[in-house]
């Protein structure tokens, strides 16, 4: 049942003084309203019906499954009759059970919707309301529509038995056939939402949001109060569940509509990117720069970051939060837009700002990806194809953060796990390198059907300044290094690393930030019109075989090692003629008789027809 400490507080009566601040609320509309104080934004709990007219839209609420009651299956009566309280809790709320649901239309788009009342038994999930939920459920897959429950439910129906425990089976079994036909599910958390609830369907929903200041947990408040033996107050909100990543956002209740109804517009996209043109525009001649003179290029703390072409290339992004196991990495950001009309899924890595880096180090200043942040990009990608959504994202990091605390909390699963994804993701997938494209965070995040590089960005397996430590044991010698490391967009094209370059400003991105974003913009419009139109199936099919091939050893391979000994050989005579010249007049013995020779010594190449013979 639900805690005393969490129990409703005055749910319909309006009051005249805010319990939390003690503010004046006879005046108050919001308060009359929605049940918030306009003092301190305490929310108050409210009826199902209340809350189902604050987000649908008027005159389109549809009850359905009304008119199933409970019994009493196991005659549970240790003090008052579990029927007796039914019909109590019917007469003081209203209701037939804590579950309303039905259809209603939110902000113009056509929803199944499920609101769970605590003020009827807690809200907890009896067979009844186990039933209404999945029937709700069912409707919305067979419908065809996106499901919008609201939660406020405070224990277990023991009165039930485990006739209660097994709706969770039940409700969370139909909530994976609504993922699996591609429809979506947002639930919104209020307080309190604890329990079988919120261990079932509740946390298998694409997107939560959540009221500010709820109680979100599995146990409730005194079950944790007995076993950790301390108060518990601040570690079952809300807001740690945000910064715990396992909530995506927290709304106020009269903000609530329109977030539910702008995400529901990026999911339900009714437009589609299309070009009138298949063929792509040559792009202005790129200008040859110097390995190390990129790498600096693409570190520079003034060139754009992924937030700002966030703003400035898409519209209407909503953020997500958390890999939905443990964190929020602040290095990964994901969320629905739109560009050029067309809904997308962004995953992108973010190097941290100033502020950041003072109060990070050295990790968060170098935009480092933790296992958390792997595993919400994945999640974007799996939310991306139960949305049917491509994919865009959008590169610079240096690599994964290392550490011995990392490897505890799985970072080489957490790689192979987002590479997997991204290479078999049944959406157009779409990635962008703008800065410092960094192993294998580079890797995992790029693996697309089309990858593009920033004119002055850079891809390298290593940090030039480690492969010189490796290398050479001479940091210094990073120049070196970065010219061998071939990690130049011009040396990417030509390896068939990525696909395209995308022009900068003559100066480079940080001169003319606005400029940069238009080109990328343009670029990115050009690139999803193809892609998504192109069949899906071909797509995974292309992506995997176009991985395959790098690195083949064919014709390519071979051509490029006939140049590279090539160009070996004419550096080795050089020095063989350079050898002889300091050499002259010396009385010596002459070790070398042919230049040629020597090359050919050398590589392992000799003109003798009998060498074979004599192997043999």
């Amino acid at each position: 049942m639900l805690p005393e400490e969490l129990a409703p507080i005055d749910l319909e009566g309006p009051r005249q003084v805010c319990l939390a601040c003690g503010a004046d609320l006879s005046g108050s509309t919001k308060y009359r309203r929605l049940r918030v104080c306009p003092t301190c934004g305490y929310h108050y709990a409210i009826s199902a019906r209340r809350r189902i007219a604050a987000i649908a839209d008027e005159g389109s609420f549809k009850e359905t499954s009304r008119w199933i009651q409970s019994l009493d299956p196991l005659e549970f009566s240790p003090r008052i009759s579990y029927r007796v309280r039914l019909l109590q809790n019917q007469t003081r709320t209203g209701l037939s059970e804590a579950a309303v649901t039905g259809t209603c239309s939110i902000g113009g788009t056509p929803v199944v919707i499920v609101v769970l009342d605590s003020s009827f038994l807690g809200g907890s999930m009896g067979v009844v309301v186990g039933e209404k939920v999945t029937l709700a459920l069912e409707l919305a897959t067979r419908k065809k529509m996106p499901c919008v429950a609201m939660v406020t439910s405070g224990g277990a129906r023991i009165q039930e038995g485990v006739l209660s425990l097994m709706q969770m089976a039940k409700t969370t079994l139909a909530t994976r056939t609504l993922h699996d036909r591609g429809q979506a599910f947002i639930v919104v958390l209020s307080n309190p939402s604890t329990g079988q609830v919120l261990g079932s369907f509740a946390s298998m929903a694409d997107i939560i949001f959540s009221e500010p200041g709820a109680h979100i947990g599995f146990a409730p408040l005194g079950d944790l109060r007995e076993v950790d033996g301390k108060r518990v107050d601040a570690e079952h909100t809300a807001e740690a569940y945000l910064e715990r990543g396992h909530v995506d956002t927290i709304v106020e209740r009269e903000h609530l509509k329109h977030e539910i109804a702008s995400v529901l517009d990026l999911i339900s996209p009714e437009f589609r990117l299309t070009s009138s043109r298949r063929n792509r525009s040559d792009n202005p001649a790129i200008r040859p720069r110097e390995a190390w003179e990129m790498v600096k290029l693409a570190r520079r703390p003034d060139r754009p970051r992924s937030r700002f072409y966030i703003d400035n290339v898409f519209a209407n992004f909503f953020e997500l939060h958390g890999d939905r196991v443990y964190t929020d990495d602040p290095s990964v950001i994901i969320g629905l837009a739109r560009v050029g009309g067309q809904s997308v899924m962004v995953i992108a890595q973010e190097k941290s700002s100033s502020s950041d880096e003072q109060n990070g180090g050295a990790a968060a200043r170098q935009g480092e990806i933790t296992p958390g942040g792997f595993r919400k990009a994945r999640r974007g990608v799996i939310l991306a194809e139960t949305f049917k959504l491509p994919v865009v994202t959008i590169v610079d990091s240096p690599g994964p953060r290392l550490g011995i605390d990392m490897e505890q909390r799985g970072l080489a699963s957490a790689i192979a796990r987002m590479i997997d994804q991204m290479g078999r993701a049944k959406v157009p997938t779409l990635s962008v390198l703008i800065g410092e494209g960094g192993s294998e965070a580079a890797l995992a995040f790029g693996l697309a059907d089309r990858v593009l590089m920033l004119e002055n960005a850079i891809y390298t397996p290593i940090a030039p300044e480690r492969g010189a430590q490796t290398e050479m044991s001479d940091p210094g010698k990073a120049s070196e290094i970065a010219r061998a490391l071939k990690l130049t967009s011009v040396d990417c094209i030509e390896m068939g690393i990525v696909d395209d370059i995308v022009p900068e400003p003559e100066q480079g991105a940080h001169a003319s930030p606005d400029e940069a974003a238009r080109l990328l913009k343009r670029v990115l419009m050009r690139e999803l019109s193809v892609l998504t139109g192109t069949n899906t199936k071909t797509l995974v099919r292309r992506r995997q075989k176009k991985f395959r091939k790098v690195g083949e050893y064919g014709s390519r391979f071979r051509l490029a090692l006939r140049r590279e000994t090539k160009a070996w050989q004419v550096g080795l005579a050089a020095g063989v003629r350079a050898f002889r010249q300091a050499g002259e007049g010396d009385s010596g013995p002459q070790f070398v008789d042919d230049e040629e020779d020597i090359a050919d010594d050398e590589i392992g190449v000799d003109d003798d027809p009998r060498t074979d013979a004599d192997a043999t």
